[in-house]
């Protein structure tokens, strides 16, 4: 499948959604048809005013979903930006998409700036990012060569996609007392997840032993400082809202009827979904690579 039109696909604007978001048109108006697509291409909603409303009933928890979600895509965009500046050698048609991936984390700033200070919030400065993570070479590097070898920088990509996805979806359950919130940041969550596999793909383009998704398989490349992305993600049971447990599907063969072995179904709930990551975890891989 065409990545290029698939991402296209998915932020193409339905303006229909437009149409049912009250109070929300002036803005778009006031953006004209450029302004318009450019939202559009980050997440196709304006929600000018309603952190402000949402304030009234959980501030704190809503206000530090979106400011994680704009350190995250701060972290995300100027990773991309300085690949594209750095002379990295791109094999074949990955430049193209890299481009195009970069651009879409750079409509997620500016939609996410935008929604902040239309709602009277200060908007959070983006930090000084140092992506070999030697903060500014104060101390040993993680990745010395990410923006020399581009296996390195796949590496280091697929770590930032994977915390995103997790960060987002960690943010879930503070963003459910508003339905737009919720439905802009799960349009950016489908995004970032798309991120994530494409840029799998081209690491398995390479050779390497990785999946689509995160699995039990993958090879790992994760050090002490980075193993916070993947912690936790080897669950076999899914936390509901009474805080017990349930089996995402039954493993017992009682009937006789046999279709798979048990360590293969439970490698197929541990690949099921992507677990969600708490804002503190999120913070801190973020922090890896940020420098004052």
């Amino acid at each position: 499948m065409n990545i290029l039109k698939l991402l296209a696909d998915l932020a193409a604007v339905d303006s229909d959604s437009f149409e049912r978001i009250s109070g929300r048109r002036v803005v778009l108006a006031s953006l004209g048809q450029n302004g318009r697509r450019a939202v559009a291409a980050a997440v196709p909603l304006a929600l000018s005013g309603v952190l402000t409303k949402a304030y009234g009933r959980r501030s704190s928890t809503v206000l530090d979903a979106f400011s994680l979600a704009l350190t995250l895509e701060y972290l995300e965009s100027d990773f991309y930006t300085q690949a594209l500046a750095s002379g990295l050698v791109f094999p074949g048609t990955t430049k193209t998409v890299i481009q195009a991936i970069a651009k879409h984390e750079q409509d997620h700033v500016t939609f996410l700036q935008r929604t902040l200070r239309e709602s009277s919030v200060e908007v959070p400065q983006k930090p000084k990012f140092d992506f070999t993570g030697s903060k500014n070479a104060t101390q040993p590097a993680l990745f010395a060569d990410v923006f020399s070898n581009f296996s390195t920088f796949l590496k280091v990509a697929q770590l930032l996609e994977d915390t995103g996805v997790r960060a987002y979806k960690g943010q879930v359950e503070n963003l459910m007392t508003d339905n737009d919130l919720l439905e802009a940041a799960l349009r950016i969550h489908a995004v970032e997840a798309r991120h994530a596999a494409h840029i799998r793909g081209m690491r398995r383009a390479l050779g390497a032993n990785v999946r689509y998704w995160v699995s039990p398989l993958d090879e790992d490349i994760t050090t002490a400082p980075t193993a916070p992305v993947y912690a936790d993600e080897n669950a076999v049971k899914q936390a509901i809202v009474t805080t017990t447990d349930i089996i995402l599907f039954p493993l017992d063969t009682a009937t006789g009827v046999v279709t798979t072995t048990k360590e293969k179904a439970e490698q197929s709930i541990r690949e099921a979904f992507d677990e969600p990551m708490t804002e503190t975890v999120a913070r801190r891989i973020a922090s890896l690579f940020i420098y004052a």
